[in-house]
């Protein structure tokens, strides 16, 4: 943390047919570090850090995805950046697109429905509750408006539903294609969660 900021993101990157499994984590910095681990040795090697460029508002990376079937990372700043990467066996990073989307604070990243030109990468806004959904050349193909701060979400493609932590409600289920709730698991708290 004293070098590089406290760490707010982690991602595994496991794929069955590679030798290594990755770990990725981002920093409140800004830094993207991948640690690289042998199956058989089980010991962690670092084998990228770099500071990535943030948004206008702010270096944090908020959010780390892995797609084991195209080996593509997703990685989100607080503030405007979105960086998708091709990583390949040895854990190296090829740049994919980066883009910048004003006024979008993510909170929240994941890899959606797979066309014919790659994964759509969804990023779920904080503050404004807008999801972003991205084609893999950068383009915002699609934007949800929720209504909602998001303070965490989740896709399952298979089940053809996401989920958002609605911070004022709970946990709420929407199917990929809509903008209408399934269900909300309702938090009975007013504590901190």
């Amino acid at each position: 943390a004293g070098d590089r900021g406290v760490t707010t993101a982690l991602a595994w990157m496991i794929r069955p047919d590679d030798a290594d499994d990755g770990l990725a984590f981002g920093t409140d910095d800004g830094y993207l570090c991948i640690w690289r681990r042998s199956r058989k040795e089980h010991e962690f090697t670092e084998v990228y850090c770099n500071r990535l460029e943030g948004g206008l508002n702010g270096q944090e990376i908020s959010a780390i995805a892995f797609d084991a079937v195209t080996g593509q990372l997703a990685v989100v700043h607080r503030a405007e950046a979105i960086h998708r990467f091709v990583v390949d066996p040895a854990m190296r990073l090829t740049v994919i697109k980066s883009v910048k989307i004003a006024n979008h604070w993510p909170q929240a990243v994941a890899f959606g429905q797979t066309a014919a030109r790659g994964p759509e990468l969804w990023s779920f806004g904080r503050e404004d509750g807008e999801i972003h959904v991205l084609d893999e050349a950068g383009h915002v193909t699609v934007t949800k408006t929720t209504g909602v701060v998001i303070g965490g979400a989740a896709i399952s493609v298979r089940d053809d539903a996401y989920i958002l932590d609605d911070t004022s409600q709970g946990v709420a289920l929407y199917k990929l294609a809509g903008l209408e709730r399934v269900k909300t698991f309702t938090v009975d708290s007013n504590e901190r969660r």
